[in-house]
């Protein structure tokens, strides 16, 4: 194993040390990097960190993925959001070698312009707000089954005349079984900190520790794919309950799980369906779940070209849609 597979690995196993120092406070700032960036990923549940595919979105959930991003690419991504904002992205993915890949990726989002107001009510004008991230991935073969992948994120929220800036890092790993078709990821995300808070409030980057496992027929055009998030998050009070609801173990597992199912009609096009236990939970209204919790997506593959939508609900109010284009360079 080259130096590169050591230092991510020390790298991992520090960041897992670190996770439960993080966990232990529930608030967080810039919570937009909770926002789904991969339709496919999305369209499984939206933790789904497993899927090896030259996909440059997916990375974005776990850096390891991008040693499945076998040429130069560049990716764009857009989502709709609430009414009047703006969230979309790109990144451009390229290798060093056989087994090391680099690659670079943009986060924005927008809220519009909005009333500017002092104490007593008074109008001053207007201001905008805005979050933005970017980063830098490296990702290594540490063997022939098992990839790592480390990223740093430069974030930055400007509201108004105020600014916070923090510096996170992502890192996961990918194990292949491929004669069961078979792959394993785990990832820890946002693990880091504010280096410039709003009026000097100091709070924890949204920490993640996701485990996913996808696993394709032989026989049949099937995938399926199984995560689960925030393990580092197991107290009532991480998750919202309705006062005389139930909150035993039970109840707080279903608040971690999400699965889904690819269809893969032909090497070109597939068809996905997903469920996230934990929005179905918390986002839906007494006795009217509807199709909230659920996700459908589907992907089409032509030439140099790569297309995913998805369809799911990320807040009460209304449903999201996600795109993403990849183009081979």
């Amino acid at each position: 194993m080259k130096i590169y597979g050591k230092i991510l690995l020390c790298c991992f196993a520090a960041t897992i040390a670190a996770s439960a120092v993080q966990a232990q406070t529930q608030e967080s700032s810039f919570e937009f990097l909770r926002l789904p960036v991969s339709a496919h990923s999305s369209s499984l549940g939206g933790h789904a960190i497993s899927l090896a595919e030259p996909d440059p979105a997916l990375y974005i959930q776990n850096p390891a993925l991008l040693s499945a991003v076998d040429n130069m690419k560049l990716g764009l991504n857009v989502m709709t959001w609430f009414s009047g904002t703006t969230v979309a992205g790109a990144q451009f993915c390229n290798a060093f070698d056989e087994r090391s890949r680099y690659a670079f990726n943009a986060r924005y989002v927008s809220y519009g312009k909005m009333p500017e107001t002092i104490a007593d009510g008074t109008r001053t004008g207007t201001f905008s707000s805005k979050d933005m991230a970017v980063g830098a991935t490296f990702s290594y073969m540490l063997t022939d089954n098992l990839s790592a992948g480390l990223t740093g994120n430069f974030i930055c929220s400007r509201y108004g005349s105020m600014t916070s800036i923090a510096i996170g890092v992502d890192l996961g790993l990918l194990y292949y079984i491929p004669d069961q078709g078979i792959t394993l990821a785990l990832s820890a995300t946002n693990l880091g900190g504010q280096i410039k808070a709003f009026e000097n409030t100091f709070q924890k980057l949204p920490f993640d520790l996701t485990a996913s496992a996808s696993f394709r027929l032989s026989h049949a055009p099937l995938r399926f794919t199984v995560s689960i998030d925030n393990l580092t998050r197991w107290s009532r009070s991480d998750y919202y309950f309705a006062e005389d609801e139930n909150s035993g173990f039970g109840e707080i597992l279903k608040r971690h799980l999400s699965a889904g199912v690819d269809f893969l009609l032909t090497d070109r096009l597939y068809i996905a369906a997903g469920l996230n236990l934990r929005n179905r939970t918390e986002l839906a209204g007494e006795g009217n779940k509807g199709l909230t919790g659920i996700t459908l997506g589907t992907g089409l593959r032509i030439g140099r070209v790569m297309f995913d939508l998805s369809y799911g609900k990320y807040q009460v109010s209304e449903s999201s849609l996600i795109c993403n284009f990849a183009f081979n360079l």
